[in-house]
């Protein structure tokens, strides 16, 4: 029609009026007549299929399907139109299924049990056994073996008396509550082909594992356990496939759990998931069989962004991906039987060193634990992959077949039901007392905060946790101040100290007054995000000075570098000092049984913080019991020196203390000798005042170099580790705009550290005083200068 109608548009454009008139009679009949359809081209065809409901009555072989389907809705829609595909048990199918569950006839069968069994045999649209494994949209051959049926679970009633491991139990009226057992989902069919298999790398073997007493021969198909006698049986509104057995809805994994051949033994692992679940009002809805409003709930699980407390959930029957992968995946579970349960807790675990009970874990703890069992894909549990599976967060799970006591596909998933208890690094590790012991909730939120948790798991490294009870953040020196001293208020009859949503810090020494105070202020109506912000970062940068990335030797009286970069010095066999501590004559001691081995290091149970040192280079050497002064005069001379405000340190302005440094410091001997030799000026201030501008400038640049040159960009104490090339401070030339710094060979013994400058070959050893700590600079004497 649209052809001719542009045709005429055409045509009368170049004729005459009168011949318009006759052409527009002509095409007006013509267009009319050739609309018109042809009565025998467009009849229904003799040799054309019925629908699905009569071909299933053609083919003589699904009479019970036939006297179910008649019990339902589903006359008409598969009478008449649409598109659908329906998996039909064939008549000796029902009759084994009628068999085995003890009805004399169909008859006999509850008409619930045969509707809920009808739902479940028939989805949307017309797939073949190509299409059927066609993934959203994406037409690629193999990609899915999943779809979704018309049957979902219907409410339940539960009494608050089943629902104890609840997350909000306590919260929960005593009595009834209709729940929406299906979560809104429906209930999907899972079936078996070649290309699928071969595309996900499922092998026959692995499907015989799954379904005991089942094999899968090449080119054939299956649904769950069921044989496809005839597929893609096409009809004139879909396709049909024949079953050998009758597939009624399956469970889901959390379902499964208390299934009735079972006899209650995951009865266990069952309370500790629902641990993660919370009852949830999603509002009123009508009851579609009494037409009553009810007051309907939901059950919640702690999974996803917010709240990933479990890998995912198992009661629900969607996969969980950005996109919806339902049609492609399923989800794998092991679930240990409440025997390993109960043997693991009572062994020699870690777990059991904390907990008497699986009750008695708070919920990060229990998620860890159990996250071993949750698997991204059922095909990372089946024999194909032992040796070789991977849990959801990608942790080896040293997974046997020897292992299994029960196994059933689901509606969501494989369950395999297993003998034992499988463990991740999170508790075996370093990590382990910061995560089980409370005492140091601290500690272990600092951790993760500044997102070091998975690396202090890693088992390529070994490490030492000097351990911070939470009542032990008394009275410790602020990293970021001179002056500031911090304690953590853990009072419970003002603060829950279980509760690090908010954590209250006293400071006190701030050179503001008004600055002495509680962060954030507990009289605020809300907390300051900048009050939190500055007491995890305070609380962050004390607890790195606890971090060692290696294994301390307590008995070597030795320095060891955390990961704040400053030292602590362990000796004694129990003691350990950082700068503060060892300035105040003070140290930290190993707990009694404090001392804890994991797989990667040892966490030691302290007395007390190790603090930080408490002053800059200037104030480290103007407090030294060795005379600095002159060297100080060097500084403060050649204008190197930044005032504190509200301290009488200063820092060196010429380093960044992002970075640790050492300075190999001249005594009074050694810096008189530098000036005999006419190395550099004398730094008496009076001197320098009467030289002209010139003078002093050149004065100024001669002292400053002879300062830069002997800080070196490492920090070295005398640890008998120590050793390598090294850039001073001091440079001499620029080449494509980068300083070119004196390099110095290293060599650090136990109680000495010797410097040779690689270009010239002069040698300095330390001499007298060595290893004052401050901050970010380890300080030694020499009685001869850098040269």
């Amino acid at each position: 029609m649209k052809i001719i109608t542009n045709y005429q548009g055409l045509i009368f454009r170049r004729i005459s009026a009168m011949q318009k008139k006759i052409l527009f009679l002509f095409l007006l009949v013509l267009t009319i007549f050739s609309c018109r359809p042809d009565d025998a081209e467009y009849a229904r065809p003799d040799n054309l299929v019925g629908t699905i409901y009569s071909q299933l009555e053609d083919m003589g072989m699904f009479n019970y399907y036939l006297q179910a389907l008649d019990k339902t809705e589903y006359v008409e829609p598969l009478s008449r139109g649409g598109s659908w595909t329906v998996f039909a048990p064939t008549d000796e199918a029902f009759e084994n299924f009628m068999s085995e569950n003890g009805f004399a006839s169909f008859d006999a069968i509850p008409d619930e049990r045969i509707i809920d069994f009808v739902d479940n045999t028939i989805i949307i649209d017309g797939w073949n056994t190509t299409t059927l494994t066609y993934f959203r949209n994406r037409f690629y051959l193999g990609q899915s073996f999943r779809r979704r049926t018309q049957y979902q679970r219907p409410n339940r009633v539960f009494n608050t008396d089943t629902l104890q491991h609840l997350m909000n139990w306590d919260d929960l009226d005593p009595g009834e509550y209709i729940v929406n057992y299906s979560n809104g989902r429906l209930k999907t069919v899972n079936y078996f082909l070649d290309s699928y298999m071969e595309t996900w790398g499922v092998e026959y073997s692995d499907y015989e594992f799954m379904f005991p007493g089942e094999t899968f021969n090449e080119g054939g198909m299956k649904v769950f356990d069921a044989n496809v006698s005839q597929a893609n049986i096409v009809a004139e509104n879909g396709i049909i496939y024949a079953l050998d057995k009758v597939i009624e809805p399956q469970k889901n994994l959390y379902e499964n759990l208390d299934a009735p051949e079972y006899n209650d033994k995951y009865s266990m692992f069952k309370k500790i998931v629902e641990r993660f679940a919370s009852l949830v009002l999603i509002g009123d809805q009508e009851n579609e069989e009494t037409g009553e409003i009810e007051t309907v709930y939901q059950y919640r699980f702690s999974t996803g962004i917010e709240n990933d407390l479990l890998p995912f959930n198992p009661f629900d029957e969607n996969y969980a991906t950005n996109i919806d992968g339902t049609l492609a995946q399923a989800w794998g579970l092991l679930v240990p039987t409440n025997e390993a349960l109960t043997n693991y807790l009572n062994g020699n675990s870690i777990l059991g060193q904390f907990y008497d009970s699986y009750d008695d874990m708070p919920l990060d703890v229990l998620g860890k634990f159990i996250k071993p069992n949750f698997f991204r894909d059922y095909y990372n549990i089946v024999p194909s992959s032992f040796g070789q599976s991977y849990d959801y967060g990608l942790g080896f799970v040293d997974f046997q077949e020897a292992h299994v006591v029960d196994k059933k596909f689901c509606s969501n998933g494989l369950f395999i039901g297993v003998n034992t208890v499988y463990t991740n690094d999170s508790f075996g590790t370093i990590m382990g007392p910061l995560l089980l012991d409370s005492e140091y909730s601290i500690m272990l939120k600092s951790i993760q905060d500044l997102g070091i948790d998975t690396a202090l798991q890693s088992k390529g490294v070994r490490f030492s946790i000097l351990g911070i009870k939470n009542d032990q953040f008394i009275d410790v020196a602020d990293p970021n101040s001179a002056t500031r001293r911090i304690t953590v208020l853990t009072d419970p009859d003002l603060f829950d100290p279980t509760d690090l949503s908010v954590i209250y810090m006293e400071v006190t020494g701030d050179p503001v007054a008004a600055n002495n105070r509680i962060y954030p202020d507990p009289a605020a109506s809300s907390p300051s995000s900048a009050d939190i912000a500055y007491v995890q970062t305070t609380l962050n940068d004390i607890v790195l000075n606890q971090i060692i990335d290696d294994e301390i030797d307590f008995n070597a009286n030795t320095y060891y570098q955390t990961r704040s970069g400053e030292y602590v010095y362990t000796f004694n066999g129990n003691s350990a000092a950082g700068g503060e501590d060892i300035f105040l004559g003070e140290s930290a001691q190993i707990d009694v049984d404090g001392i804890q081995e994991t797989s990667n290091g040892y966490f030691y149970k302290m007395t007390s913080a190790i603090n930080r040192p408490m002053h800059f280079t200037y104030g480290a050497l103007l407090n030294s019991t060795t005379d600095f002064s002159m060297f100080l005069q060097v500084l403060e001379s050649a204008e190197a020196l930044i005032t504190i405000v509200g301290s009488d340190d200063k820092l060196v302005n010429f380093l960044n203390l992002t970075r640790t440094f050492t300075l190999f410091a001249p005594n009074n001997a050694a810096v008189q000798q530098a000036i005999a030799d006419g190395v550099i000026p004398d730094p008496d201030p009076t001197y320098l005042a009467g030289l002209d501008e010139l003078g002093l400038a050149t004065a100024q640049k001669e002292l400053l170099d002879f300062a830069s040159k002997h800080f070196l960009q490492q920090s070295v104490p005398t640890d008998g580790n120590t050793a390598g090339s090294f850039s001073s401070m001091y440079y001499s030339e620029i080449v494509d705009f980068a300083p070119v710094y004196d390099v110095f060979s290293v060599q650090s013994t136990t109680s000495s550290v010797t410097i040779t400058n690689e270009e010239t070959g002069d040698t300095v050893t330390t001499n007298g005083i060595t290893n004052l700590l401050s901050k970010r600079v380890v300080i030694h004497e020499i009685s001869d200068y850098i040269k």
